[in-house]
């Protein structure tokens, strides 16, 4: 298994950008699927050899974690649509995934966003013309985490820790803040 070479006594990760990933030192494998640009959904149903589904834990209008808040330049009291799922590859969970809406931006072109069920929020913003991505950011994320928490919290084992990155998308200038946590299942090294 993989280790971090740093860990920070927070419920929040470090955060880097792609010149610092190194810093953390992810295995080559690792670092390649971490930096890949495309579509993580379209990657998972390429390399799974079952079904690919999408299984909502949970979507809701909550309070923003400090870090999501700081990069989606929300105050303190403000609100997101918070939606969280595990990406399938037949019965196996290979990734999780959060997505922070502001709440403000759902009253605009992002409204359409909260209705998604089941079905891919990859497939939809990958599809859309109006949708800009800015700089991914990674992290390396151990048991005090809240997000290892989440990410975790469905397994009989959790891992020691899990790699995993964030991406800010806009949509006709509205922000959506995606999270994705690679679980012990994804397999690196093996997907195209």
């Amino acid at each position: 298994m993989y280790t971090c070479r740093m860990n920070f006594p927070d419920d929040e990760p470090l955060w880097v950008d792609e010149k610092r990933l190194l810093l953390l030192a992810p295995p080559t494998v690792v670092r390649k699927q971490l930096t890949q640009s495309g579509s993580l959904t379209k990657t998972i149903t390429q390399s799974c050899d079952q079904r690919f589904k999408v299984a909502v834990i949970q979507q809701q209008f909550a309070t923003v974690e400090l870090s999501e808040r700081h990069r989606l330049h929300l105050s303190t009291t403000a609100t997101a649509n918070i939606r969280t799922v595990l990406l399938h590859c037949g019965n196996q969970p290979w990734v999780f995934a959060r997505t922070t809406i502001p709440h403000y931006a759902l009253r605009r072109s992002l409204r359409r966003l909260i209705q998604l069920g089941n079905r891919s929020l990859g497939a939809v913003l990958h599809r859309s013309r109006a949708m800009e991505r800015s700089n991914v950011e990674y992290a390396c994320f151990t048991q005090q985490h809240t997000l290892f928490q989440q990410a975790t919290r469905h397994l009989k084992q959790p891992p020691e820790m899990l790699w995993g990155r964030r991406i800010l998308y806009r949509i006709d200038g509205d922000p959506l803040l995606v999270n994705e946590l690679f679980l012990p299942c994804f397999p690196f090294g093996t997907t195209r």
